[in-house]
């Protein structure tokens, strides 16, 4: 099956992606899945449980804009997508604790809106209703491994649907337009020895002289630091094969991870 096609499910994608994991790989994964889910549903606990701080969350959700609030959102979206690949995502910064609570209250939020929640005071109960339910239907009852999984893999789906909405092309197909890369991710970019001279950097046609240290991208490509630094200050993919590294604009980082989910599927199923 081609994951590329649009007759492939994002949540089929995911865990195409997966089922290459080896299996310690996939331990230590959903150690860590569980560690974060575990946060969540604590921190939500304690907003449902302290009136104060649900009240004092919805005022700060309540005084962002919608592209505020969608930011706000894409963001804690797409950890859930970072946290099960990992191993395609580069350095991130996590959400201050007013954000993360913010991002969590509005996600529960869209999962319990019905067209009967129309006031302020409702959202309480109307959330925790919707929490009580989850938790006593027979998908909230699992706590196994593959359980934790499906969990983020709905939340990767919902980050894929948004960033199809907010590009408006329906698919994760690149968006118009380059960035830069992340500087987490330039920081972290090895220096190596050109042990042999005559190799050219394709940025500026000039030889590496041997002995000198250049940058390597994780493609394996390399070039003059100088040179590398100023084309990934404007884009975020390497000059010779395109491979891309991470950004720091949300919506073209999902599309990037999207894109090479997309690939390690394929591979798998090949």
């Amino acid at each position: 099956m081609d994951f590329s096609s649009p007759s492939s499910s994002s949540g089929e994608v995911v865990m195409a992606a997966l089922l290459g994991l080896p299996s310690r790989s996939f331990s230590d994964l959903t150690r860590s899945l569980s560690s974060n889910l575990r946060l969540q549903r604590r921190r939500l606990a304690f907003l449902l449980l302290s009136p104060i701080h649900f009240s004092l969350t919805l005022s700060y959700l309540h005084s962002l804009s919608l592209p505020e609030k969608t930011l706000l959102l894409a963001r804690h979206l797409l950890s859930s997508l970072q946290n099960l690949l990992p191993s395609l995502s580069g350095p991130s910064r996590p959400l201050r604790l007013s954000d993360l609570d913010a991002a969590i209250l509005l996600m529960a939020m869209c999962d319990s809106y019905s067209p009967n929640t129309t006031h302020h005071s409702s959202w309480h109960s109307t959330v925790a209703d919707n929490v009580l339910f989850s938790i006593l239907s027979p998908s909230g009852l699992g706590n196994d491994a593959w359980a934790v999984v499906c969990e983020h893999v709905d939340a990767a789906v919902k980050c894929r649907r948004l960033m199809e909405v907010l590009s408006g092309s329906g698919s994760s197909e690149k968006v118009e337009g380059e960035v830069g890369a992340s500087v987490a991710a330039v920081v972290a970019l090895p220096s190596v020895e050109c042990r042999t001279g005559g190799r050219e950097c394709v940025i500026c046609k000039e030889e590496m002289e041997a002995g000198r240290d250049v940058c390597e991208l994780p493609c394996r490509h390399r070039f003059h630091w100088g040179c590398v630094l100023g084309w990934l200050r404007k884009r975020n993919t390497c000059p010779c094969c395109r491979h891309e590294l991470p950004t720091e604009d949300v919506l073209c980082e999902m599309g990037r991870l999207w894109r090479a989910v997309t690939r390690m599927g394929n591979q798998w199923r090949t």
